[in-house]
């Protein structure tokens, strides 16, 4: 009898360790920060908690309601379900997963871009069902619907009607190729698992006006039409 309670009692124990494992400590234990996530405040545990004051490298996210998967952890890995409670965004929805495989899968929601497109005024990015995996450094999975938010016209040019686009794997990358419905407008993006990116927007058939407009935001001509490339690191 007194083995079996003393069974009884430690697995009691153990399953009030896990249930209210805290969610900082379990952060902690991953290298989540390395993709230049932080938050300013972290409460709860692996089955519910709350990131405050979310940050992608300097682009606040918001706050967020949070679970982990348990198992994952006790391999090492973190698979993260997420959901965002505020922020002038709207909703965001989707799991992060970092180990062997590191990305995010079913992202839905908008997100700000601060000066990832600069001097192109794209102030985010609308997500539908986004899937970005890598595994050692090259893209293994990737897909779902990314449509440019526009914050204000470009004069003349009407830039960005109807961009959108899928994602792709690309070797090492992942890539999505957006087109504008006139067929004139053209965004190739590109993304490594460091966090690296590469663009390059081009517009053809750009009236004289238009073309005058585009170059103030430094667009230069060529064989793509007038062509503008950005490059950074999220």
């Amino acid at each position: 009898m007194r083995a079996r309670w003393t069974a009884w009692t430690l697995g009691i124990a153990l399953l009030a360790a896990v249930a209210l494992f805290p969610l900082r400590v379990a952060l902690d234990l991953t290298d989540i920060s390395r993709i230049g996530l932080s938050a300013r405040q972290v409460a709860g545990t692996i089955w519910y908690g709350r990131l405050g004051e979310l940050n992608l490298g300097e682009r606040r996210l918001g706050t967020f309601e949070v679970a982990l998967s348990p198992p994952a952890l006790l391999i090492g890995r973190a698979s993260m379900r997420f959901h965002r409670l505020d922020g002038l965004d709207g909703p965001l929805d989707g799991r992060l997963v970092n180990g062997a495989r590191r990305g995010v899968v079913g992202v839905t929601g908008r997100v700000a871009v601060g000066d990832m497109f600069a001097p192109l005024p794209i102030g985010g990015l609308e997500l539908r069902d986004v899937t970005v995996l890598f595994r050692r450094g090259r893209c293994i999975e990737a897909g779902g619907e990314v449509v440019p938010i526009i914050a204000m016209p470009v004069a003349e040019a009407n830039f960005g009607a109807g961009l959108r686009g899928i994602l792709r794997c690309d070797g090492e990358r992942a890539r999505v190729t957006m087109t504008g419905s006139g067929g004139g407008e053209r965004v190739e993006f590109y993304v490594h698992s460091s966090g690296a990116y590469r663009g390059w927007i081009s517009v053809r058939g750009a009236s004289p006006s238009a073309a005058v407009s585009l170059s103030l935001l430094g667009f230069k001509p060529t064989a793509q039409g007038m062509t503008l490339s950005v490059d950074g690191r999220l």
